[in-house]
């Protein structure tokens, strides 16, 4: 016959550590039957959680490249919509022009409107998104029409004593002796005019040689490459130094000014027909920049599905592995909670048992 060393101690001991385990089980259970995967992936998994990791890693990068390009087409949307602006605002000079002719009343308004139209275009091209000018180029922190005034600082426009304003004046002095203002405009002939807008006029909008763009712009003409997949990248930069752009500056300057008020009727009608046929170039230019944009646009769209899909298989690949089954966790949660009570009770039982009740 064998003898058993039987304490009250060791008794009330065994079931306290048995409530802990399940304490410790029922917490698990309950994480998981809140969050829906695995408390502990990496214990749960063992070997297999590289896999799960891969797949997270994939489906972030991804949802980067989303954001990213929400925030591209969020930039090809402001500029369709300035780019709109600028169109209308040049037709509308077009129209003018063509109605007004070359009588001294619609001159004076064409003239007006040339000028606001000026403005216009120079607001429209310092378009930004978030604190980034859009028609800037590379140097996208830098407005992309800013005109410098004459003795240095900044002038608010070109027709604030800018630098501009004062090469303009330089060229039509050089041309002609006298300035745009001067009385003497009305002997200007249509050739020599023609001479001159074809000359020297059209060396201040050009950007190589004695060209004097960087008096509008300091746009940097180099393209900027965002990468919208894993395999695409896309040119999204339209720089203000782009020919469409100088061609519609070119003939606002043509008729707000050369002092065409003060021209005789043939002179005013050359003027007039080589400004609608420069706005009417740069108009065109500007259609194919926007159908451009229009088809990274579409671009866009094709790739932000193709991304959301992705997405989608990622997740399911990733709940494949870490997510648990609802039913069977909610059924564990409650076997466990069963055996809690359970436990409590043996507990409370075996504690209350001492050798002197037998006594």
């Amino acid at each position: 016959m064998s003898n058993f060393l039987v304490s009250s101690y060791s008794l009330s001991s065994a079931p306290r550590s048995a409530v802990f385990r399940i304490q410790d089980e029922l917490r698990t259970a309950q994480k998981e039957v809140t969050t829906g995967r695995l408390a502990d992936v990496g214990l749960g998994l063992g070997v297999r959680t590289n896999q799960t990791v891969s797949l997270r890693i994939e489906r972030e990068n991804n949802t980067r490249l989303r954001e990213s390009n929400a925030l591209i087409g969020q930039r090809f949307e402001t500029m369709q919509t300035a780019l709109e602006s600028v169109v209308k605002t040049a037709e509308a000079l077009v129209a003018s022009l063509i109605s007004n002719g070359a009588s001294d009343p619609g001159i004076s308004a064409s003239v007006q409107q040339a000028k606001a139209g000026l403005q216009q275009f120079s607001g429209a091209l310092n378009s930004a998104s978030g604190a980034r000018f859009l028609f800037s180029g590379a140097s996208s922190d830098e407005p992309a029409i800013a005109f410098t005034a004459v003795g240095g600082g900044t002038a608010r426009g070109y027709e604030q004593d800018s630098t501009a304003k004062k090469a303009t004046a330089d060229a039509f002095q050089t041309a002609f002796g006298f300035a745009q203002d001067d009385p003497a405009v009305a002997g200007i002939s249509p050739a020599d005019l023609e001479a001159f807008v074809a000359g020297g006029l059209d060396g201040l909008f050009q950007l190589s040689g004695t060209g004097e763009w960087a008096n509008w712009s300091q746009a940097d003409g180099t393209s900027v490459y965002n990468r919208i997949s894993e395999s695409e990248t896309l040119d999204v930069s339209y720089p203000a130094s782009d020919e469409a752009f100088r061609n519609i500056a070119k003939a606002y300057v043509m008729i707000a000014d050369l002092g065409i008020e003060g021209m005789n009727g043939e002179s005013r009608q050359l003027l007039t027909s080589r400004a609608i046929e420069t706005l009417s170039q740069g108009l065109a230019q500007l259609t194919e920049i926007r159908a451009e944009i229009g088809g990274k646009q579409s671009r866009l769209e094709t790739t932000e599905e193709t991304l959301k899909s992705r997405n989608s298989v990622l997740t399911l690949s990733i709940a494949s592995f870490e997510e648990v089954d609802p039913y069977e966790a909610s059924t564990q949660v409650t076997t466990l909670m069963n055996l809690l009570e359970t436990s409590y009770a043996l507990t409370a039982r075996i504690s209350r048992l001492s050798i002197l009740n037998y006594l």
